[in-house]
């Protein structure tokens, strides 16, 4: 106990020393048997995928095999848990307790990431890729391979494609226990199963069995462990949000380190403090810094706590970091392991242990990332020795080395004077004219003089650089004409303010005018008239999709063929035991049910699970949920179809003993497992973040709704048509999201976006030899023992009645999906973009989540709110919604939005999940699985099941034209682009209501005349907005001129009454020109010809005034939808999508028995490369 004291104690300390206690002796079989394992030494047991850095929760290693042969064990006293004796598996040795805690907080910074993702295999003691085919040569610079699938991955990399974050992470951990597992460890019977039933060839072919296993048990065991506790927290710092008030992404990182000191320590640095107190001062919030950054990831390995940013914990709990601390001798997680791959565990030197190896590499190259930093520079260059991806900027002014603004209101202004018109100052000779251009007061240049010439054209460009446009300062230009030199005259003189764009102008002034063009470019992410707003820098947009994160794309087909993986698709490029245990399972689910209302969460892990006496069975409930793999699943809805396909309800051994778990979220109550039921887990883990993404068509969101299944459902079967694949949609074509969405897009152009949360209770896995329901058994038996054309319907009745698939792996809580349709033009004329309704959206879900949003989000989404005219919410205004809630109980049908409506709905929800859970996600695998291997009926059942799912599969086509704009989405072939519009944005929507075309066409004159002697030397001056836009040529002695001038004004406001205005002159000296007559014309939608009847003549006009994309009505200034073209929207299931042709299922092998809608189309072996849309 003395020992005890001084290493918890030590712990909280500064310097802490090393305490270390091994007291490991052989006990007695009746001392074994009442002993409990020692804390944590089940935990190496499991698999270990690299991938995502997680083990799995499927058992590897027996770790319940704690008797030798003469029924005695190893016994070690354990100094933290009043030296209680305590037993290890055989496979666990070198156990010792050895306290040490790391005080010093570690802080890294990360400009990207990539390199914040590459970071994630820290932990791991050794070298993971020792007898793996993974080094690849040269590629390995631009390979990533650990931690690619991992959850930090996916928090931060697609942040990383909307803007530019850097990453810096605060992290510590404290060291209790160590061991090492044995080299001949014991294997679990479920490993061993599923190894003797790998094929005995790895190859293309037989590729799937191989994954599958990897897919359950991982790619890698645990070899070593040190057990504790560690909490790392990630905080993502966007680059010049923070340079606009004044930080840098260094001073945000040693600030927040110096406040996670202050958590631990109970103590802050002096001079950091000092520091960081006057660095808060220059942000708008003035609160602390981990308040103010606080987009944050966190994780929080072994322990309890209630306190969710625990590193960040002095000011609200300052007791919080001690008392987790406490707790960890009790409740330890692995800190940091060593690995081996799972081929290592079988025999050495046998054909089976070389296929494993070589699956296993080639698993981990399929789910690797490459690094591509071929994207051009936004601003700057790339120079960062550290970092090859970023860009940085030198010698600017008005940026630092991050390429971000210092401060607001800067950009780059660069004045053309181009030319005059009309000058005049001597009455003897014409102009030798000049212009003198001044900024703030100040004459920067004068362009040189032209001498002579009334119509001058200088086109002097006067680069001014870097200038604050924000402080009212102005460009004054005088124009001079020269005399002496010291005695020039004045001809006039304009002052114009400066705003962001570039606009063309003139100066009217009494002697002429001048004709000039600024062009203000708001410095890099600035934005607004006075470049004072903040603007996110995201990735080219084409490229947005295909990568996971900025610079990180999956790996493409041809380098993956390389280095010899068997590529099936092109990726898109291409036992816890300790003291008070009933208290303890208690505060357990205490602090879970609590901390899933928490912004970030510690991952709360129990598993308790023993044999009970046939009268403890006959009494138990069975845990929840563990029924619902029973049922059969049918991927072409998503659906699970409320037929058992596997017997749930057996759960009697021979013996008439069973399985019994305590469960810590339902007061620690013994529950039973069905006999099919393997490696049960109560495993809380809640992602607090809501997850955000957006679709451009119904397309992409139908397609994303397989994403809650966790391995390829295709596997083993005949639904991967080669080149075909690419224009096929399979899953979820027949589920409520797809019937929701499809059929709108037929009538408007539709984004879709999707918010969703899900929190995890309880994991397990289905036996590899389930126990069959007796009604699918016998269902089975009935079918014919041919598939054909004949018997096709009664295979189909089967999987209509028990599904496609059946369930091999679940992950039980709940899960929020709320999916809004936004008509994309509406929004553009409300002045927000389809990117600012969906952030709008993920922070006011947030707020229902965590009680509170960020603020940068609710500062811009309250300026977007206001440009519309409810004014209300986003999720208020932007109301047609989807939305599907899986497990627990709630009265609230828009859950994610209720933080207004009724704040506690969420959390009463959440309380309600462990009771009553659902599957938030699962693994499948096709039904036909179930049956015995190589046996007619297997063969035949997969066919039919093939074929299901092709006659229920959609054909995506994009062979009908856009309406506007072209395709050039490299995301989505079938959506349309516009560029270079200064009327519609890149959706082709228009930026504001009243946008048009303006054509005007000057076609002739009739009876013109000026003087008497001589006929007309005509000429039209065409104005809009009082503006002269364009003169027509002269045609000389003409009363009846043909002009056929087409002027073309490209986009104008016609709703605003501005006019056009036509002025006939006939030309004499140029200075005393003749003036015959003028007149005014509103402009409207549509095509008119039209005349001006003048006092000397007639003038002959044609405008052609075409309202922008989406708009309508005489002054355009009415929404108008965007159907498809009529003849098709009956024979099309969705704007891009109808069933698959009747020829196209027949070369597919499919026994077609009617006609789908599109089945006299005739497709060439040209079509059928495929319209991809």
């Amino acid at each position: 106990m003395f020992l005890l004291n001084i290493c918890i104690y030590a712990s909280l300390m500064l310097s802490l020393p090393q305490c270390t206690y091994q007291s490991c002796t052989e006990g007695t079989p009746r001392q074994c048997l009442a002993a409990e394992f020692a804390p944590g030494t089940n935990l190496a047991g499991e698999g270990f995928d690299i991938t995502n850095m997680e083990r799995k929760g499927a058992f590897v290693l027996d770790m319940n095999q704690w008797k030798r042969k003469d029924k005695t064990c190893t016994l070690c006293s354990n100094p933290y848990l009043e030296n209680k004796k305590q037993k290890l598996p055989l496979s666990v040795l070198d156990w010792i307790a050895k306290q040490s805690c790391s005080m010093k907080v570690s802080s890294t910074l990360h400009r990207s990431s990539e390199s914040l993702v590459s970071s994630s295999s820290s932990s791991l003691e050794n070298n993971w890729k020792v007898n793996l085919d993974v080094d690849v040569g040269d590629k390995s610079g631009s390979l990533m391979l650990a931690g690619t699938n991992s959850k930090l991955a996916e928090y931060s990399m697609g942040k990383t494609k909307n803007d530019k974050f850097s990453f810096t992470s605060q992290s510590m951990s404290c060291e209790y226990y160590s061991y090492r597992v044995s080299s001949t460890p014991k294997l679990h019977r479920e490993f061993k199963k599923a190894v003797k039933q790998l094929p005995k060839v790895y190859s293309r072919e037989n590729k799937q069995p191989f994954y599958k296993l990897i897919e359950t048990f991982g790619t890698h065991y645990v070899t070593k462990v040190k057990l504790g506790g560690s909490v790392q927290s990630v905080t993502s710092i966007r680059q010049c949000l923070a340079s606009l008030q004044g930080l840098s992404v260094e001073e945000v990182q040693m600030c927040l380190e110096a406040e996670a000191s202050a958590s631990i320590k109970v103590i802050t640095i002096k001079t950091e403090s000092k520091h960081c107190q006057k660095d808060i001062e220059k942000t708008e919030s003035k609160s602390s810094f981990y308040g103010h950054f606080n987009d944050r990831f966190t994780e929080i390995k072994g322990g309890h706590t209630t306190e969710p940013d625990l590193l960040f914990s002095a000011d609200k709990n300052p007791s919080a970091y001690k008392e987790w601390l406490k707790s960890l001798p009790h409740n330890p997680d692995i800190v940091s392991n060593s690995l081996s791959p799972l081929h290592e565990l079988l025999p050495t030197n046998t054909s089976l242990r070389k296929n494993l190896r070589l699956a296993i590499s080639h698993y981990i190259l399929e789910k690797a990332l490459w690094k591509n930093c071929s994207e051009r520079c936004q601003a700057g260059i790339k120079s960062d020795q550290r970092d090859s991806c970023v860009c940085q900027c030198h010698n600017e002014l008005a940026v630092n080395q991050d390429c971000c603004p210092t401060r607001k209101g800067m950009a780059r202004v660069i004045i053309t004077v181009e030319r005059g018109a009309g000058l005049w100052g001597d009455h003897i000779t014409a102009t030798d004219g000049y212009v003198k251009v001044f900024f703030n007061g100040q004459m920067m240049r004068r362009t040189h003089v032209i001498n002579n010439n009334n119509y001058p054209h200088w086109a002097t460009v006067i680069d001014l650089g870097t200038r604050d446009v924000s402080s009212g300062h102005r460009v004054r230009f005088e124009v001079w004409d020269q005399e002496n030199k010291w005695d020039d005259d004045l001809l006039g003189k304009c002052e114009k303010a400066l705003s962001a764009g570039v606009k063309q102008d003139l100066c009217n002034m009494q002697h002429g005018q001048l004709f000039y063009k600024l062009d203000v470019k708001c410095a890099p992410s600035l934005s607004g008239a006075l470049c004072k707003d903040y603007k996110a820098s995201p990735m080219i947009q084409s490229l947005k999709e295909l990568y996971v994160s900025r610079h990180a794309h999956p790996v493409p087909k041809a380098i993956l063929l390389e280095m010899g993986v068997f590529v099936d698709e092109p990726s898109p490029l291409s036992n816890q035991s300790l003291t008070a245990k009933t208290q303890r399972n208690m505060f357990l689910l205490n602090i879970c049910i609590y901390a899933s209302l928490m912004l970030s969460l510690p991952q709360c892990t129990y598993q308790s699970c023993t044999e009970g006496t046939p009268r403890q069975c006959l009494d138990a409930e069975f845990a929840p949920g563990t029924n619902l793999a029973g049922e059969g699943f049918d991927i072409t809805n998503m659906e699970r179809k409320g037929a058992f396909v596997l017997d749930m309800n057996q759960w009697k051994r021979k013996d008439k003993t069973c399985t019994l778990c305590s469960n810590p979220y339902l007061e620690n109550k013994k529950q039973k497992l069905p006999l099919s039921v393997l490696d049960w887990i109560a495993k809380q883990s809640c992602s607090m973040k809501v997850s955000s993404t957006l679709h451009r068509s119904s397309e992409s969101l139908v397609s994303s709704s397989s994403s809650s299944v966790e391995n390829n459902w295709k596997t083993n079967l005949d639904v991967d048509v080669g080149d075909k694949s690419g224009s096929l949609m399979l899953a979820g074509t027949n589920s409520k999201l797809a019937e929701y969405s499809m059929g709108k897009t037929k009538n408007d152009k539709f984004s879709f976006t999707s918010q969703s949360m899900s929190c995890e209770y309880y994991s397990y896995r289905v036996s590899s030899a389930p126990k069959l329901h007796k009604e699918f058994r016998k269902a089975v038996n009935q079918l014919p023992k041919v598939y054909s054309p004949q018997f096709k319907q009664r295979f189909n009745k089967l999987i209509e009645t028990f599904g496609t698939h059946y369930v091999t792996k679940v992950k039980l809580g709940g899960s929020v999906q709320s999916v809004t349709s936004i008509r994309q033009c509406q929004a553009s004329l409300q002045g927000v973009s389809v990117e600012d309704v969906q952030m709008c959206l993920e922070a006011e879900a947030s707020a229902s989540i965590k009680g509170k949003t960020l603020k940068t989000e609710a500062k811009h989404c309250q300026q977007d709110a206001d440009k519309m005219e409810s004014k209300s919410s986003f999720s208020g205004l932007f109301n047609d919604r989807f939305t599907e809630i899986k497990g627990g109980h709630t009265t609230e049908p828009d859950l994610l939005f209720s933080a207004d409506k009724d704040p506690s709905a969420y959390k009463e929800w959440l309380k309600s999940l462990p009771h009553n859970p659902d599957i938030v996600s699962n693994s499948l695998s096709p039904l036909h699985e179930l049956l015995p291997i190589n046996t007619p009926l297997r063969k035949n059942l997969r066919l039919a099941i093939s074929h299901y799912i092709l006659e229920k599969a959609l054909w995506k086509n994009c062979s009908e034209r856009c309406q506007a704009g072209i395709k050039s989405d490299q995301r989505d072939s079938c959506v349309c682009q516009c560029h270079n519009e200064l009327a519609v944005n890149q959706d082709c929507c228009p930026t504001r209501k009243g946008m048009a075309r303006v054509i005007i066409t000057v076609e002739r004159g009739a009876g013109l005349w000026g003087d008497h002697s001589t006929a007309t030397d005509g000429y039209v001056k065409v104005f809009f907005n009082g503006q002269m836009m364009r003169r027509t040529h002269v045609i000389n002695n003409n009363n009846y001129p043909h002009w056929a001038t087409v002027i073309d004004l490209g986009t104008r406001d016609v709703s605003s009454g501005h006019r056009v205005r036509f002025e006939v002159w006939d030309e004499d000296n140029k200075w005393d020109d003749d003036l015959l007559g003028q007149c005014e014309k509103a402009l409207s939608a549509g095509v008119k010809q039209d005349l001006c009847n003048m006092q000397h003549g007639q003038l002959f006009y044609k405008l052609d005034v075409k309202c922008a994309p989406s708009l309508s009505g005489a002054l355009c200034k009415d929404y108008k939808a965007s159907p498809m073209s009529q003849s098709l929207k009956e024979l099309y299931v969705s704007r891009h999508a109808h069933p698959v042709p009747k020829a196209i299922l027949l070369e597919m092998g499919v026994f077609v028995d009617e006609p789908s809608p599109l089945s006299n189309q005739s497709l060439t072996a040209k079509t059928q490369k495929f319209d991809v849309k």
